[in-house]
């Protein structure tokens, strides 16, 4: 059932008894939202700076994605070349390379198993790069240095097998680490640089050749890996852009784009699950229709970019006049609405008053002028479904109009049985 009241006696002013709804004004056309973001984001300070942060998350994200079983290969790789350097080399050596190798790869295992367990987001990201760097530097090294410890001095064969080994190191570093150029660079550099050395040192023409194809290596790998950083970079940062496009596409889908405030789909989708939530609880909750009083003549008279500019000053009022628990918009036109979670009939009442009051009291500043508005309110309360509210607030909103516009006028809603 329905039952209508006014609001109270001190809340009712005199105006002219029409009431008068309009769309949006004429001249206002909704923007292409994806262009616009794009455009604002290129002209907001520090959004280079924003960007390569989140490239840098992401390419690091990347990394502990594909690294960890790169820690298997590594090892799989040593025992291989263990077994055949086994009983040409320094028994004494290869144990302490193994167990030097192997102890690195269990570091850098548990820093893997740890990072997934930790699940970091965000910038946290970027604490667990300064780790991922060192372990991977000193396993690098200890492929370097360590294959040439114990690598056999008299044997032209295993010698070759050592770089050969190496060799498919460092190429399956170019493949894993070129997500962060300097540090695949520096991986095989670290990995190869100790045995090209030795070659060059050995001065025969073999063993220079064998250099020289190392230093083609490294150039090809300087070639490559800028190649896959820049279009990596390009993937990334193009990714970030469209995934904030979306971001602000869809904000500024659910925001009145003259008003600031969300429009009615957003507002619908917030009020429901904030009813929802107070039928659970058994709490009231209260709505607020308010339509700006003789719309229509300020258009006329004004024009309609002093209507919009009287919009946008009415809706700073409303944000300023809530709580931030509550919800307003602009339904359209010049009405808006505001859900007033936990709220019963009378405090509704009030708030729409002390709304009303500072609509009156606070005219609009003109470059020349000032526009003085007024506002008719309609207040509901009950437990009913959102559009149910809304009718009802709507209905006491035409009261208040029939009645003589800046006023409140209330009624209550509840549901049938």
């Amino acid at each position: 059932m329905r039952t209508s009241s006014p609001a109270p006696a001190d809340t009712q002013r005199q105006g002219p008894a029409r009431r008068e709804h309009h769309g949006e004004p004429e001249h206002f056309r909704e923007p292409d939202l994806a262009q616009l973001e794009a455009e604002r984001a290129a002209k907001r300070p520090g959004a280079k700076r924003v960007v390569d942060a989140r490239v840098r998350i992401d390419r690091l994200q990347l990394l502990y994605g594909l690294s960890f079983p790169a820690v298997f290969f590594s090892v799989t790789a040593a025992c291989m070349l263990a077994a055949i350097l086994w009983g040409h080399t320094q028994p004494g050596r290869m144990a302490i390379w193994l167990a030097a190798l192997f102890g690195a790869s269990t570091v850098r295992a548990a820093l893997f198993i740890g990072y997934r367990r930790v699940r970091p987001v965000g910038e946290a990201i970027l604490a667990w790069e300064k780790p991922y760097v060192a372990t991977l530097m000193v396993s690098a090294l200890a492929w370097g240095a360590g294959a040439l410890w114990v690598m056999p001095a008299d044997s032209p064969l295993h010698q070759a097998i050592t770089g050969f080994f190496l060799m498919g190191v460092a190429g399956s570093a170019l493949s894993v680490y070129s997500a962060i150029r300097p540090m695949a660079l520096a991986t095989i550099l670290a990995t190869l640089a100790p045995f090209t050395a030795w070659l060059f040192l050995r001065g025969d023409s073999t063993s220079m050749y064998m250099g020289l194809a190392a230093c083609l290596f490294f150039v090809s790998a300087l070639r490559t890996t800028r190649t896959l950083s820049a279009t990596m970079q390009q993937n990334f940062e193009m990714n970030y852009a469209l995934a904030q496009a979306k971001e602000a596409a869809e904000k500024m889908a659910g925001t009145d784009a003259l008003t600031g405030l969300p429009n009615r789909r957003a507002f619908a989708d917030q009020a429901k699950g904030l009813m929802s939530y107070c039928r659970r609880h058994q709490r009231p909750v209260s709505a607020l229709l308010i339509d700006i009083d003789h719309f229509k003549r300020i258009n006329d008279t004004r024009g309609h970019a002093v209507g919009d500019i009287a919009l946008r000053h009415l809706a700073h009022l409303l944000q300023s006049g809530v709580r931030g628990s509550d919800v307003c918009c602009r339904l359209g036109g010049e009405e808006f609405a505001v859900l007033l979670p936990d709220t019963t009939l009378e405090a509704g009442c009030a708030l729409a008053e002390k709304l009303r009051a500072a609509i009156a009291d606070h005219p609009v500043p003109l470059q020349d002028d000032t526009l003085y508005l007024t506002a008719s309110l309609g207040v509901a309360s009950g437990n009913g479904d959102l559009e149910a509210l809304l009718d009802t607030a709507d209905a006491a909103m035409y009261e208040a109009k029939q009645a003589g516009r800046d006023r409140v006028m209330a009624k209550t809603w509840q549901l049938a049985g």
